[in-house]
């Protein structure tokens, strides 16, 4: 998730390789040497595969929890400076103040974001089990929210996966379903939130239509701008 500023450029994540983020950010108008930070949410491949390389060829410092960090061991390489982060403690870079607070996930200290600029408020809940009263009170007032609508129920339980894996999706330290995004976002939802990004979207247990839907049904009667974001591509560039 790449954030910017008139000022600031940092980037949540970095779970691809440094030549396909390179790739991404070029799709959209922007290069990895004009980054000020990269942030992790946890430990998983898929959220940090292109952080310790990318980091050490822009020289960019590495935010994330200690018990992230320690997780992912030799995987991460040399860092040129790490910053470690903790549940409600903001950090400032820049024009901008990111403030990371903890969810349920299957790693060791997870979190995720707030991304605060002058009075804008952008909240980021991916890879979270289940929504925790802490989850509901950081994302209340967002204009801008990224919220993971992981999988269909349904084509969960009858679709490939293993038992094992099903299970630990379905887990309060998984992932969120259609059916939980969108209660979340009903619980949410207010007069000047403008955007909804839906993330971390299933290609094998969810479907574009499936998500769109259950945006439509909960964002009924207001002026917020829907996106889905897909796996294979960059999203465009989305002001707030």
């Amino acid at each position: 998730m790449y954030v910017e500023s008139g000022v600031s450029r940092i980037l949540l994540d970095a779970g691809l390789s440094v030549k396909e983020l390179t790739l991404r950010l070029s799709s959209i108008g922007r290069k990895p040497e004009d980054l000020d930070a990269v942030f992790l949410t946890h430990e998983h491949t898929d959220h940090v595969r292109g952080a310790g390389p990318l980091a050490r060829r822009h020289n960019l410092p590495l935010y994330s929890t200690e018990g992230t960090l320690r997780r992912i061991g030799p995987r991460i390489g040399t860092l040129p400076r790490w910053e470690p982060l903790r549940s409600g403690r903001s950090v400032i870079v820049g024009d901008l103040c990111v403030e990371p607070y903890t969810t349920p996930h299957d790693a060791q200290e997870p979190v995720a974001f707030l991304v605060h600029h002058d009075s804008l408020k952008l909240a980021v809940a991916t890879d979270l089990g289940h929504v925790t009263p802490l989850v509901r009170q950081r994302l209340k007032g967002a204009h801008a929210l990224l919220v993971e609508s992981n999988h269909d129920l349904d084509l969960l339980v009858d679709g490939p996966y293993s038992h094992s894996l099903k299970q630990r999706i379905r887990s309060d330290v998984g992932h969120l379903s259609n059916e939980a995004c969108g209660e979340l976002l009903a619980s949410v939802v207010h007069r000047d939130l403008r955007r909804v990004v839906l993330m971390h979207m299933s290609e094998t247990n969810n479907r574009p239509q499936l998500v769109e839907a259950m945006a439509r049904q909960v964002l009924s009667g207001t002026n917020v701008q829907t996106q889905i974001a897909l796996q294979d591509r960059a999203t465009s560039l989305i002001s707030v």
